[in-house]
């Protein structure tokens, strides 16, 4: 015999958690139940839901906004251009540690930052290799280590102005500048000692330099060594306005990169210029440089927001527990709907994906967002089946996540989208042993068992003996004795024997009380209706 089964409670806060317990469940075989196992499955508010970050925080966000679950991907992307004047009081000189000796003079004006200088080896030779630095340092006001250089691009302008040829023409070197060529042997009449004692020659180096605040790392990213600068034949006296030499873009990029490692806010650009006397004549080497400028610099770059790798953000809720040894889950279904604002950098990123997890357990079926378009799009089209991560006895939780598989630099912002959570769980209920049901239902059984047979036993009893009256049932009693052909076993004494009978059983109740053996006379049964003769009793029968 079966009962129907029905929920005999309701929680308004949790109302499902009841609904699944065997103990409001009352006696059944088998029942079939399904649930949608999410509330607020359309975001309509934050409610049930929370967002979690993993990796880089500054990279994600979550939001929820006319019904959909978003995750916004931060992207920003920024140019920084230093191509202010040279004259600018920002450009400080300082002294170069490898070459601490200073030009003659140094300064800055319209046309730049400048040197002059002339060694003559007769008053002081160890200001033959004059050096000057111009520093700056560059705030960028926000931390770059958020950031990727993506382009980048310098331009440096420098022009120069010597004595080439010196003021005597019988010895042309003295007071000019020396270059491989300039004087050979004989060429002049009266040469000291017919010899130049010419090697490298002179020449000065103009450079940029960046690094880190504190000089860590030190990177030369622009150079331009004279060559023929101070030459007789032909005669080359000044360099008009021409281009430092500088890295390649992907160097320089790499170099930026890598001073703003060290300090993610700052980083120093340094403007140098290096000249080299060579010691030609000894004792009478006049060399003379008459200007040497700086005339222009400009270092660009644009940058974009760095999204770190591995980072992820998810929307997740914790539903209720499945409970009872009598349940079993049969199935579990999953879909929901997903968009994007924005086209997914895929070249730049080509593993990020969607992913679902159950009880903190992936599921193999992920989404890649080059996949995702402005229109809405089911994840999984006719659903996936997710039977195999539902767990009992635990809060089941469901997390759909954004996984960001790559670092990239992302220039705008990026908003993916999901809605109609479909999480449907199917499970039975297993009720056909009363003994597995709580002990309530054994109880109840127990006393409606007993309680059948008292009713059937009275109904028995008074069908046949109880609704006649007593005389009746008396002598319904009797005549059934009439008709046992078996003695009954009752024997019948006349009046005279039942009454010696009944003497002497009274008689024994009062034998204890007496201290002597009864006399014969005492003995004599008296008969019906005749005297009892009294006699005197013994001396020592005084106490009675």
């Amino acid at each position: 015999m079966f009962l129907s089964v029905f929920i005999s409670s309701f929680n308004s806060s949790n109302p499902f958690k009841q609904e699944l317990s065997p103990k409001n469940i009352q006696t059944s075989s088998v029942q079939s139940f399904s649930r949608q196992w999410l509330a607020n499955r359309d975001f309509e508010d934050i409610s049930s839901w929370i967002s979690i970050k993993d990796g880089d925080i500054s990279d994600v966000d979550a939001f929820i906004s006319q019904g959909w679950g978003n995750y916004l991907i931060h992207g920003d992307s920024d140019e920084i251009r230093i191509d202010e004047p040279l004259n600018n009081i920002n450009w400080q000189d300082y002294n170069n540690p490898k070459f601490p000796i200073s030009p003659d003079t140094n300064g800055s004006s319209s046309a730049g930052l400048y040197i002059t200088h002339q060694w003559d080896e007769s008053d002081d030779q160890t200001r033959n290799t004059p050096s000057i630095h111009w520093k700056r340092t560059i705030r960028m006001g926000f931390n770059m280590s958020d950031y990727i250089i993506t382009d980048a691009s310098l331009d440096v302008i420098f022009n120069a102005t010597v004595t080439a040829v010196g003021s005597n023409p019988l010895q042309p070197h003295i007071g000019g500048i020396e270059r491989p060529g300039d004087y050979t042997e004989g060429q002049f009449p009266n040469p000291p000692n017919n010899e130049t004692q010419l090697a490298i020659g002179d020449f000065a180096t103009f450079y940029v330099l960046i690094s880190d605040v504190e000089n860590n790392n030190v990177f030369q990213i622009a150079v331009n060594k004279t060559t023929d600068l101070g030459q007789d034949t032909p005669e080359v006296t000044n360099y008009t306005d021409t281009a430092l030499d500088e890295v390649p873009k992907n160097i320089l990029i790499s170099y930026l990169n890598s001073v703003l490692e060290y300090d993610n806010f700052n980083f120093t650009i340094t403007l140098g210029i290096d000249v080299y006397c060579e010691d030609n004549e000894y004792n009478v080497d006049i060399d003379t440089w008459d200007m040497l400028i700086m005339r222009s610099f400009n270092l660009t770059f644009t940058y974009k927001k760095k999204i770190d790798q591995f980072t992820s953000i998810s929307w997740q809720q914790t539903g209720d527990q499945i409970t009872g040894e009598t349940i079993q889950v049969t199935g579990a279904q999953l879909n929901f709907d997903f968009k994007i604002d924005n086209s997914w950098p895929s070249s730049l990123s080509p593993n990020s994906e969607i992913r679902v997890l159950i009880n903190n357990k992936q599921i193999i079926e992920t989404i890649k967002l080059s996949r995702a378009t402005d229109s809405s799009q089911e994840a999984y089209p006719g659903r996936i089946d997710v039977t195999s991560f539902i767990s009992k006895d635990i809060d089941i939780t469901l997390s759909i996540q954004v996984y960001l598989a790559d670092e990239f630099g992302l220039s705008k912002n990026i908003t993916i989208s999901i809605d109609n959570v479909y999480f449907r769980i199917y499970w039975n209920l297993y009720t056909d042993d009363i003994f597995s049901e709580p002990l309530f239902f054994r109880v109840l059984l127990i006393a409606a068992s007993i309680a059948g047979l008292s009713i059937g036993g009275y109904l028995v009893a008074y069908q046949r003996v109880l609704k006649y009256s007593k005389p009746v049932r008396k002598v319904r009693k009797y005549r059934r004795t009439l008709v046992r052909k078996k003695d009954p076993l009752v024997n019948i004494i006349n009046r005279k024997d039942a009454f010696k009978k009944k003497y002497k059983k009274e008689l024994h109740k009062t034998s204890s009380f007496l201290r002597g053996k009864p006399t014969e006379e005492t003995k004599t049964l008296v008969q019906p209706k005749q005297p009892i003769e009294t006699k005197k009793l013994p001396e020592g029968n005084k106490n009675l």
